[in-house]
């Protein structure tokens, strides 16, 4: 059942001669000591004499746990310095400290669209790389916005998670919040010698993963290499997943701090969706599987979900009389092809191939006025286009955005942050399958466009002059509007249908009340509450809508009419929220970060289609860790999730029409994660660092279910070698 080889023994004898290495390095140094400070200080002793007076040196640095900033508008995790149990190749180990993302897919593969954020999908929060959405229109299988198995994480130096609405430069959808990851940028290095890295593990289900990046310079041009290779058998029968990664970049440094880069990205993946075992038509079962039923797919079917990917970046940022200016461009292209056979015997399977173009950019301009008055002012659009009814490029969403943030120090102790932007979308909408017309009154497409300005708002009160009591102490507030067009395929083209040609833009309020504290020493303390107030909340109605079938000898029906209720806008929901996080250091060698977040969605009207829509997040959330630094360079760490009980929909596009939809029931579930870090070696046989780790996931092998509706995965146990040269 675990098909694990002997590699755990293995890693254990090098864990063991690291520590032994380690603590006669230590012996050794504190023989030594008195001797290398003599040696020391005669040899220094002529520089040191040249050095008349030594001024006070304050040195400041991040509090709290390791790897994780907490202010009231943001928490950052830094890559380098996050210690997370596993690969960090992965992006979701690291999101997953936050309550507040809910990752819904197998640590396998961190999937498609695999994030909630506040308990909103992927089209009601912004994902983005250095402040520039990741989006494509979607449809077909899942949403198919943002593919996370496919970020060049090894290029991102820091992820920054803004809750809430409350942001002006970034997509009007960022309803949830934003995901923000910040890419490395180029540096001059002394000397011609690249920086190497290689990071290599190997987990349960001959899973593997490969990182190898190099990064240097010659003067003032810079270059960064990396190539991921990953590959898993999968805990479920035929779930294997391979994807191979290519990246490159090249920038030069610019006079005053700045610098131009041009980086491109190719991705191949290779996905075969689960099957049931056993096969619920001709009863084929594997018994190394766990059994799992109710899915689309059987054996026989060998379903393959496979794609390729590229992208091109420009990034420029150059300091100027008038501000600091900042400016990204892209182009990329994504192609998934679904295959699999239909019937038992066929020799040939029925295929369905995807293409999605994305074409966008950002322009701009950071102006300090001075420590207290910085403006910032922007522009950005984007062009997302599929293969369209005649299997060519085919513009379906264009969006443009302006917006002007104006940070203002009003006082020492009050900080205010107003923002305006402004959003023009428009959406063509298909109406047509197989040369026949969905709604005849309408159509081949249908152009719809909207337009808004959607004013923002944070402000900081600072209340260490109110008590002492109430030192280092804040309360924050942010209120915002809330607008989104339905610039999403599967809400204007939801299974193909023209849904589209009748949806209005969600619009209303969001509301964020933070007290922040320093509790001692560096733990830091908030709770968030939020409220949102949605009108026109976007809403699948299929199940309850009365003109989706053609019905001339009923005389309710309308054919200008139909479709116009497979998609509805609720007539107003709300959204309660509870968040609260603190971290920092019980002791010098001891860390924690803790957080829990409560969520509750409300439907103030009376559709029928809000107990689908609304219903099915889990109400409750516990994400815990501790690090332990045992010795000088070993560090132990445990992270706890839980999450209460909840429902989610599954769909698949199986073929033109056909369509495969269930509901799947999540219990409530905890899991434990635990590992052990040690560092081998540094600055020795010519590397710069060797560390290795060692994991255990759902170390209590905790039984439960993903959103796929299929068993999540059980105990598994891995190795992680990090090679620095």
């Amino acid at each position: 059942m675990k098909r694990m080889g002997i590699w755990a023994g293995w890693c254990g004898v090098l864990l063991l001669i690291g520590v032994c290495a380690n603590s006669v390095g230590w012996a050794r140094e504190a023989v030594s000591g008195s001797d290398s400070a003599k040696q020391s200080t005669s040899v220094d002793q002529p520089e040191s004499q040249a050095v008349r007076k030594l001024e006070t040196i304050v040195v400041t640095g991040k509090s709290g746990f390791h790897g994780i900033e907490q202010t009231p508008s943001k928490t950052v995790i830094d890559v380098d310095d996050f210690s997370s149990v596993g690969d960090k190749s992965n992006i979701q180990d690291l999101l997953k400290t936050q309550p507040i993302v809910d990752f819904r897919g197998t640590d396998q593969d961190p999937g498609v669209d695999s994030i909630y954020l506040r308990g909103f999908d992927a089209k009601r929060f912004v994902t983005a790389i250095d402040a520039v959405s990741v989006q494509k229109t979607g449809g077909r299988k899942s949403s198919n916005i943002v593919d996370y198995a496919i970020l060049p994480t090894f290029m991102i130096k820091k992820v920054e998670i803004l809750p809430g609405p409350h942001s002006a430069l970034f997509d009007s959808k960022s309803i949830g919040g934003t995901i923000n990851m910040v890419t490395r940028k180029p540096i001059r290095k002394e000397g011609l010698k690249p920086d190497l890295a290689l990071t290599a593990s190997y987990s349960s289900y001959e899973t593997i993963s490969t990182v190898a990046t190099a990064s240097g310079s010659i003067k003032n041009l810079c270059y960064d290499a990396a190539y991921h290779n990953y590959s898993t058998d999968g805990y479920l029968r035929r779930s294997e997943t391979e994807i191979k990664t290519v990246y490159g970049r090249l920038g030069y440094l610019l006079p005053g701090d700045g610098f131009v880069t041009l980086s491109a990205s190719s991705s191949d993946t290779d996905r075969h969706p689960p099957v049931n075992n056993p096969g619920e038509a001709d009863g084929d079962y594997d018994a190394g599987y766990p059994v799992a039923g109710g899915g689309p797919f059987d054996p026989y079917m060998k379903p393959t979900w496979d794609g390729e990917s590229y992208s091109y970046r420009l990034s420029v940022e150059h300091p100027t009389p008038i501000g600091r200016i900042n400016l990204n461009a892209y182009t990329g292209k994504d192609n998934r092809t679904r295959a699999y056979y239909e019937k038992i015997g066929d020799t040939e399977a029925s295929v369905m191939d995807t293409d999605w173009w994305q074409e966008g950019g950002k322009l701009e301009d950071e102006i300090r006025w001075s420590e207290d008055h910085t403006t910032t002012i922007g522009f950005d659009l984007a062009k997302l286009s599929d293969e369209g009814l005649d299997d060519e490029k085919t513009e379906r969403i264009n969006k443009k955005g302006g917006y002007l943030q104006h940070r203002w120090k009003l006082l020492d102790s009050l900080d205010l942050t107003l923002g305006l932007r402004y959003e023009k979308v428009n959406i063509w909408v298909s109406n047509e399958a197989k040369g026949k017309l969905w709604n005849s009154t309408l159509g081949r497409y249908i152009e719809r466009d909207w337009d808004q300005f959607i004013p923002k708002s944070f402000v900081t009160w600072k209340m260490d002059r109110m008590a002492d009591w109430l030192r280092d102490s804040a309360l924050s507030l942010g209120v915002s509007k809330i607008w989104r067009a339905p610039d999403y395929h599967g809400d204007y083209n939801p299974q193909g249908k023209p849904a589209g040609a009748f949806l209005e833009p969600e619009h209303g309020m969001g509301y964020d009340l933070i007290f922040d504290r320093r509790l001692f020493n560096d733990i830091d303390f908030s709770v968030d509450f939020s409220f949102y107030d949605i009108k026109d909340f976007i809403a699948t109605n299929s199940d309850y809508a009365g003109f989706s079938d053609r019905d001339p000898e009923n005389p309710d029906y309308r054919e200008e009419l139909r479709f116009s209720d497979y998609k509805v806008n609720l007539e107003e929901i709300y959204r309660y929220g509870l968040d609260v996080q603190a971290n920092g250091h019980l002791a010098n060698n001891l860390s924690f970060y803790l957080g829990y977040s409560w969520q509750d969605f409300e439907n103030r009207g009376d559709e029928s289609a809000a107990e689908t829509e609304l219903d099915q997040r889990a109400r409750h959330r516990v994400s815990a860790g501790i690090r332990y630094q045992l010795l000088e360079k070993t560090e132990l760490k445990m992270d706890y999730r839980f999450q209460s009980s909840e429902v989610t929909e599954v769909s698949y596009k199986l073929s033109d029409d056909v369509w495969y939809f269930r509901r799947v029931s999540i219990d409530a579930h905890h899991t434990v994660d635990v590992g052990i870090e040690q560092v081998l070696w540094e600055k020795k046989y010519l590397m710069q660092e060797a560390a290795l780790s060692l994991y255990v996931k759902n170390l209590f092998d905790e039984a439960y279910y993903n959103t796929e509706g299929f068993m999540a995965d059980d105990r598994t146990a891995g190795a992680t070698l990090r090679l620095r040269f």
